[in-house]
């Protein structure tokens, strides 16, 4: 029986440093395939190849609203972040814009660090699930040696 998270908004909190925690989750292909769209134009250009002109195709990235898309996809929720003035901080796009931009890093790199961290827990998480399903050779899905039942 396959088993699917079709809930892939969901995500893994985290205690902030100093008070506070955040949500966050590894972008999926899809939010991928539409952060391409949204920043990525195909522009042509002429170059000589062997001296005759020939038409090539570039890709121009927005790096900025690529940044700001992968971030916005990341950073799922958080709460007991307050302001200067002790009001709470709201999760939205521009908020988490503000914060990865601070000349203050400890956000960003705390951001930088979970999300790479979670992105090496689910590689790590698809490649024991694909060991301990290998396909044997009568092609019906059998159980690895070294896999455990639950």
């Amino acid at each position: 029986m396959a088993v699917f998270n079709i809930d892939e908004a969901q995500g893994v909190w985290f205690d902030y440093p100093g008070g506070g925690r955040v949500q966050f989750r590894v972008a999926s292909p899809e939010d991928w395939r539409r952060i391409r769209k949204a920043t990525v134009k195909r522009e042509p250009f002429v170059t000589k190849v062997d001296g005759k002109a020939q038409l090539f195709e570039r890709d121009i990235v927005d790096e900025d609203l690529q940044v700001e898309m992968i971030n916005d996809s990341s950073i799922v929720a958080w709460e007991g972040f307050l302001d200067a003035h002790g009001e709470e901080i709201p999760c939205t796009s521009e908020y988490k814009k503000r914060l990865m931009l601070m000349r203050d890093g400890s956000f960003r790199d705390f951001a930088n660090e979970k999300i790479r961290e979670l992105a090496g827990i689910m590689e790590g998480e698809q490649e024991v699930a694909e060991k301990n399903l290998s396909t044997g050779q009568n092609g019906k899905m059998r159980k690895a040696k070294n896999a455990q039942s639950v």
